[in-house]
């Protein structure tokens, strides 16, 4: 895992690819908030990109292979057998998740959203005309952790489906097979459906004790037969703006229920050179990946020290999944919200807990996907604002 460059981006390089996370942002503000990473993207994905550029390849999309690239890795990966044929291809993962709430749940059933959860999550329901059931998390001895017989209990109101989040954004959480089949045997129960958001899924560092995210799916027969995966290359190798994602179905009868219900104009807008830098990401990106995922745990471990020493009032935990890291301002008692506060007195930008829902007050999250030269000015910036109260 040698030869990746991560600490080189300067600030002028990255704010001059305009996208959201520099570009929504004022000159002099060090943005740690949108979901992009600061980084040059794998090689192989990078290559794909020019080739199909240098091929004018600018027509409408065909499959390309990806779903069989997509089957591969995660069975090489995560251990999780796919049917390639029962891949269906969407532009994001928010219209795979908004239309397997149409697909898999009956018209105006309640969806059951743990709390706090990104940010889209409290929208994407409402689209299908659902009222939300938000069930708060569970901060145990070993991590945050979803609260069963609250999920039991909003089942029993009328859900009749639930948004997972694994690993969990903005928490971190990678949650294990046992806490998996637990939430299987409770949606079992009641005859729900679980929409599984894995878009985070190969953001686990093998440097770690974790190697892998645990799919929903994986766990049993019981939780495939009731759940549909979806997921993209997007956010672990850098490409959000090439709109493509893929909902993963695992039996016949899911793929007989989304063929006949999801109009293919409903999932017009995956692009060419989109398939083509997601096929080449799990085709040939692992190595890549598995170095950006050991910075990026670098930082959070640095993080993790800094805010020990400097600021421990902050509570923080070293996310086991993802780039993002959950923080609690919540003992120094601010007279704003964290986000809003440490963009006027630190000039950083971080997104604000409360957009997160329930359980987000008091919090912030940071992106930890950065050159640890931009972390480390950041983190100086917040340490001197705080200290200075």
């Amino acid at each position: 895992m040698t030869g990746f460059d991560f600490d080189s981006p300067t600030v002028e390089w990255l704010r001059s690819r305009g996208t959201a996370r520099w570009h929504d942002v004022a000159e002099g503000v060090i943005p740690l908030w949108v979901a992009e990473m600061d980084f040059r993207v794998a090689p192989p994905v990078q290559q794909a990109i020019e080739s199909t550029v240098a091929n004018h390849a600018y027509g409408y999309p065909r499959d390309n292979g990806l779903r069989h690239s997509w089957a591969a890795w995660a069975h090489r990966v995560q251990g999780l057998a796919i049917d390639p044929l029962k891949v269906r291809y969407v532009r994001n993962v928010l219209s795979g998740v908004q239309l397997a709430i149409r697909t898999y749940s009956s018209p105006g059933s309640p969806v059951v959203l743990p709390s706090p959860a990104y940010m889209p999550f409290w929208d994407v329901p409402g689209l299908e005309g659902r009222d939300i059931l938000s069930v708060p998390m569970v901060d145990s001895d070993f991590g945050w952790t979803l609260d069963l017989d609250g999920i039991d209990d909003a089942f029993a109101q009328g859900a009749e489906s639930i948004i997972l989040c694994q690993p969990y954004n903005p928490l971190g959480r990678v949650f294990t097979a046992d806490e998996l089949r637990g939430l299987a045997e409770v949606v079992d129960r009641h005859h729900g459906f679980v929409i599984s958001d894995e878009i985070h899924g190969p953001l686990v560092p093998v440097c770690d004790s974790r190697k892998a995210s645990v799919p929903y799916a994986s766990v049993s027969e019981l939780a495939a037969s009731h759940s549909v995966l979806v997921s993209s290359a997007s956010k672990s190798f850098n490409v959000p703006g090439l709109m493509t994602a893929f909902v993963t179905l695992f039996t016949d009868d899911q793929a007989h229920m989304w063929d006949e219900k999801v109009h293919p104009l409903d999932t017009e807008g995956v692009t060419t050179i989109g398939m083509a830098a997601n096929k080449a990401a799990f085709d040939s990106g692992q190595e890549w990946l598995d170095a950006v995922n050991c910075y990026i745990h670098d930082n959070a471990v640095w993080l993790s020290q800094v805010l020990a020493d400097e600021l421990p009032g902050v509570s923080y935990r070293i996310p086991e999944g993802t780039y993002l890291g959950w923080l609690d301002f919540s003992a120094y008692e601010l007279p704003t919200a964290p986000g809003q506060w440490l963009l006027r007195h630190a000039r950083i930008r971080l997104n604000d807990g409360p957009t997160f829902g329930p359980g987000g007050e008091g919090h912030a999250r940071i992106n930890l996907a950065t050159p640890r030269y931009l972390l480390e000015e950041a983190v100086d910036r917040m340490i001197a604002a705080m200290s200075a109260r």
